[in-house]
This record gives C-alpha cells, structure tokens and sequence, in this order.
C-alpha cells in the first residue's frame, strides 16, 4: 500500500514493537543538572556536535534500569556507580554520534521500495504471515505517532544498520580458512581419564598456629569487614499526600460529560469487506473500472451468493480474503472515516453496502451482527472520578513539594533539616548496611548506589533525587561511615584451617596424580594398574568434541589444550579438574572435515568465519571513524 496514505497515529507498545525503540524513562538527573547550562553541561562534543550531561544522564539511567532488569538479584549498583563504567558509556554514545555523523557524510538513503518491503514484513501488520492493508490501517489507526514521523524513523534506523550490514555482507571466508577452522573447531578426542579428588592427609587436618598465623598474614585482604552506612532520608510519595475535600457535583458531572466515551463503551459492528484495490494515483477510467468491479460484487451478495467465497475469490486484502473478509468487531475510530460512515449507515435488514472509496481502492462491507453502546452511569462513575481527582490533586502537590525540595536541597546541600522543617517531612534513617543492600529503602540498589557515591559518600553532600517509582522519590545523607578493615585473626580463624584443609586436600591429589603418571611412564605400569592403587577407576572417553561436558568440562578443554600424540603412541598429562586433579591419557586426534561429516554446513560455518571476521573489520572502521572526528571529553563532568 501507499504509505503516504496513512494519516493516522502510532505510539505506545506497538511502536515498540514494530520499531525496537528504546523509550529512554525521564529519571532524576540530579541537583546540579537543573542549574547547569552552556558548556558546563557538555560531558563530550563530536565535531560540533555536544553530547549533554542530562542526555548522557538519562541515557545512563535507562542503562541501568534495563541492566537491573536483566540481572535480577544478582545486580550489584557498585559496578556501575564508578567512572570506569560511566566513562563506557560515555564512549557508547560517542561511537553512535560518530557513526551517525559517518552515515550522514556518505549520504547513505533507504528508498522507499524497500522500506515498504520492511514494513511489509513487520508481524504486526500480518495475519496468518501474510501482510494486511486492513490491519495495518486499523493498527496504525489506534496509535499516537503519524505515519511521516513513523517512517522517518524507521527510515533512520535501517540507514544506521546499513554500514555495519555492509561490513557483514563483506566478509568472506577462504577455502583456506574454512578448512583450517573445521579441522580445529570439528576435531574429535579420545582419551581415557583418572579423576583424583581432593585427599584427605592427617597434616590437612589440624593446621597448627604458625600456618595459620601465615596464612592470616599473606591473605589479609581477603579478611576485610565490608563497608558500611548508615543513613538518613527524606521519603517523598504522592500515595502519603492528602489532597483534601472532594470536587463538587458540578464538576463531577462536567468531567464525566468530557469523558464519557472512557465510562460507555461505543456500539461495535461485527463486519466483513471484499476490496478491490485501486492506487490512489491511477487514473479516472481505472479507478471507475474498479468500482463497477465492487458494485457487481455487491450485487451479487444481495442477490445471495455466499459472501465468504466471494471474498475468498475476489478480495485484494490477502490478510483477509482467506477467512471470508472477516474483520471481526470493529468500534468508532478503527477505520477511516468513509469506510466507518458507510458500515454504521447498514442494518441487519440491508447488510450489504455499496462501494465504498478509501485510500486502498474499493470497499464491498458486509454486517454481521450489532453490540449496542454500554457502560456505567455517571452515578456508577462517580467514585471513579472522585479517586482520579484526588490522585491529580496529589500528584499536583507532590510535583510542587518536590520542585521545593530540589531548591532546598542546593541552596544547602549539607543537611536534610531546612527542608524537612519546610515541608513537614519526617527525617528517616536506614543501616548500617553494605553495598550489597540492607532492608527497607536500603534494599533499593539505586539508594544503595546513591549512599556510597563519591557525591554523598566522600563529599558529605546530600544525594540527587533517587527515583523510587511513580511520583515516589528518596534523598540521602550519609549519617555514620564505617571503612572496611581487617577482621580479627580469632574472627576468621575457623575460616583459614578450612581454607588450609582445602589446600593441603588439593595438593594431596596433585601429587596422587603424578604418582599415578609416574607409575606408569616410569615403572610401565597400565593406566588401570596404577590407578588401582588408590581405589581410582578409569574412564574411557570416545570421540568427544570440545563442547563435551563429560567426565569433566576442565578436564575436557584441557584435553582440547595438549599436544596430539605421534601416530599410534599415548601423550599423559596430569590436568586440572573441576574439583582435584586427572591423569588424562590422549589416545587420538581426529581432524575434522566437511568431507567426513562435519556438525555444521559449510555454509553454517562460512557464517560463523564471516561474523567473526566482520566484529573485528567494524571495531577497526570504528577506530577510523573516532580517529578522523574531532573528539573532545570532559571527563570530570561524569564524577
């Protein structure tokens, strides 16, 4: 279809998921962004081009929300609140500006065949695979974005992808490479293998004082107490503010007026369509042929013929035409508006309606069924408006204390008291805890990120704004410190004789191991034999490759690391294990070839030389690209 055509909006979740765009959450940017302005607000300038302290802020919190997300539990804020990690991503966005600038040089376009072709393929714009100008019409129809604005970005997107695709299509294997590559990557083991555990020796199990006070001694670091805080906190939430009395009824019922359509429902019509697709662009006498083409297709619905299979039969919409036209239970808004205006004026006595003109051609509508308007009453509504009101009110009033709380806060950035007095807000404490979290706010990993940056931990100073969620925000001041120190030598006593069994365990089996080997290099006794002596059994392992887990996933990509034996004899190796040591014994080195059956395709593996290949060939253009711009950082804006 044209694109041009579409004149409706899309926003929300199916841009995101048509699109892939990251929405970027507004965050808190902190006390001094808010008075920052000119160059001191400029954290990196690319050519002319300025990357801003709030941009790189916001881009940064989005990061790190997203990271949370991913990691769950296991994030941990103190790998992210240090200038090693914000200077990362500081170089991420200079790498997009860059490439950015670099696609705007050569002029790189995506024409407009090609971006109909993508937007084509988008599975929200098909049924059962198979595009569908109706849904895309209606889809597009119930969002918030026009259709230029929806292009353009799109357009935007695939010129981005166009140099690193082009890097990718580039990249080519050798027969050469491709043989050399299946050999190693394909290559199949055999080898026989004598796992030794850690042993249990009479000296591993009383450690006396010296070693252990040695053992303290050489290890001091990794006896350190954690850091701690304790803190104190202003809690601001839009929940905790009253609002006072209720609207009146004059207001109530003026509210509901202007919103009756969110409290009744509009009447729906279950409908289906035939289309006969004409261009807008085409000339009178095409357009009027494909209108007779409609009006003899209404005609013979009238006259009774089955809808369905005319539909099957004759429709243009390929998203449609195999179910009959249906387009299920449509409402006011969905389709355009002649299309709209021709399927209210049908009733279920004259079901079918003559052509009907849109922007895709011709329209044959046929009515199923009507579900009249309903909804609540305004009596029904009324406490609806009421709770919205009151939370408006208070959303209002929390925005209000909350510009009053930032003025405060940077007029004396020390202490949390002129603005508790002010706003009547109770100072909280929380800890002592650790940057691992500790309870209430303190499990929060943005409030624990924010209590131990150098701003509020180092500086003395209260923190930006931390956002808690929806209108609900926290500032902190660290109230008491306690530096990390080492711990006791009678605190971790326990903890070293374990530690020392545990070594004394492991270099028991390493010295197992070489016995074993030297009984059989030097003695010649079998592999067998000599692990017998320790109650140890072999295990033969046939044709692994290096994905095997089995016996062992150390001792398999040990294995993978040892020389192959000349032709008919055994290397041994004592290697490491995942828990001691093994005794491997390298009976045969298999090659692998496409020729003898590969895992892969050559093809498969043509692609894996060629992605490879294209990371590095895209790091250097990447270098290029940086080396050539003029690249200024104002590093100490990130502290």
């Amino acid at each position: 279809m044209v694109l041009q055509s579409i004149r409706e909006r899309l926003t929300g979740i199916l841009a995101f998921f048509i699109l892939g765009i990251l929405v970027i959450p507004f965050a808190f940017v902190g006390v001094n962004s808010y008075f920052t302005s000119g160059n001191e607000n400029v954290v990196a300038r690319v050519n002319d081009q300025d990357i801003t302290l709030t941009e790189f802020t916001q881009s940064y919190a989005s990061y790190r929300q997203r990271m949370q997300a991913m990691m769950g539990s296991a994030y941990d804020p103190e790998q992210f609140d240090n200038l090693v990690a914000r200077r990362a991503h500081l170089d991420a966005l200079i790498d997009q500006e860059v490439l950015s600038q670099a696609v705007e040089g050569i002029g790189l376009d995506v024409s407009d065949e090609r971006l109909a072709r993508e937007i084509r393929e988008l599975q929200a714009f098909q049924i059962d695979g198979q595009f569908s100008a109706e849904v895309y019409q209606s889809r597009l129809a119930s969002q918030g974005m026009s259709a230029q604005q929806f292009e353009n970005e799109m357009r935007a997107q695939m010129v981005m992808t166009q140099l690193p695709r082009s890097i990718l299509s580039s990249s080519f294997a050798t027969q050469a490479e491709l043989d050399d590559y299946v050999r190693l990557q394909d290559q199949r083991r055999s080898f026989a293998t004598v796992i030794v555990p850690p042993v249990e020796t009479p000296d591993a199990a009383t450690p006396d004082d010296a070693a252990i006070q040695a053992y303290y001694d050489e290890h001091t670091d990794e006896f350190q107490s954690e850091e701690m805080v304790t803190i104190e906190f202003l809690e601001l939430n839009a929940v905790d503010i009253s609002s006072g009395t209720e609207p009146d009824e004059e207001f109530l019922r003026g509210r509901f007026e202007q919103q009756k359509n969110r409290f009744i429902s509009p009447e729906q019509r279950q409908v289906s369509h035939i289309l006969v697709e004409v261009s807008a662009s085409a000339d009178e006498a095409t357009k009027e042929t494909a209108r007779q083409e409609a009006q003899d297709i209404a005609e013979r619905a009238r006259a009774g013929e089955d809808f369905a299979a005319l539909a099957q039969e004759l429709s243009d919409d390929i998203g449609s035409a195999g179910s009959g036209g249906d387009l299920g239970w449509l409402e006011p808004g969905v389709m355009s508006d002649s299309f709209e205006e021709a399927m209210y004026a049908l009733t279920l006595d004259d079901p079918v309606s003559d052509p009907v003109q849109t922007g895709f051609g011709w329209h044959v509508i046929l009515l199923h069924d009507i579900r009249p308007a309903e909804g609540m009453s305004y009596e029904e509504a009324r406490s609806v408006l009421i709770e919205e009101h009151l939370a408006e009110e208070a959303e209002r009033e929390f925005l209000d204390k909350a510009d009053r709380l930032i003025d405060l806060i940077y007029e004396d950035p020390t202490t949390l008291d002129a603005a508790a007095l002010d706003l009547g807000l109770e100072i909280q404490t929380a800890g002592p805890f650790s940057r691992a979290g500790g309870e209430g706010v303190a499990a929060n990993p943005e409030v624990v990120s924010a209590a131990f940056s150098d701003l509020v931990l180092a500086q003395g100073s209260v923190s930006d704004p931390v956002d808690l969620g929806e209108n609900h925000m926290v500032l902190v001041k660290v109230r008491e410190h306690f530096p990390a120190a080492t711990r006791p030598l009678d605190e971790v006593r326990e903890q070293i004789i374990e530690r020392i069994r545990a070594d004394r365990a492991l270099q028991a089996a390493r010295e197992r191991a070489e016995q074993i080997l030297a009984d059989v290099r030097e003695d010649g006794m079998t592999l067998e034999a000599a692990a017998a002596e320790f109650d140890l059994e072999v295990r033969l392992t046939e044709s692994a490759n290096r994905q095997n887990f089995v016996p062992d996933r150390t001792v398999v990509e040990n294995v993978f690391d040892m020389a192959p034996p000349p032709e008919g004899e055994v290397s041994y190796a004592v290697v490491e294990a995942s828990n001691g040591y093994a005794v491997v014994a390298l009976q045969s080195v298999r090659d692998g070839s496409l020729e003898a059956g590969a895992a892969l395709s050559a093809e498969q593996y043509r692609r894996q030389i060629a992605n490879a290949a294209a990371s590095i060939e895209a790091d250097g253009f990447m270098r290029q690209l940086r080396d050539a711009a003029r690249i200024e950082v104002f590093e100490d804006r990130l502290e």
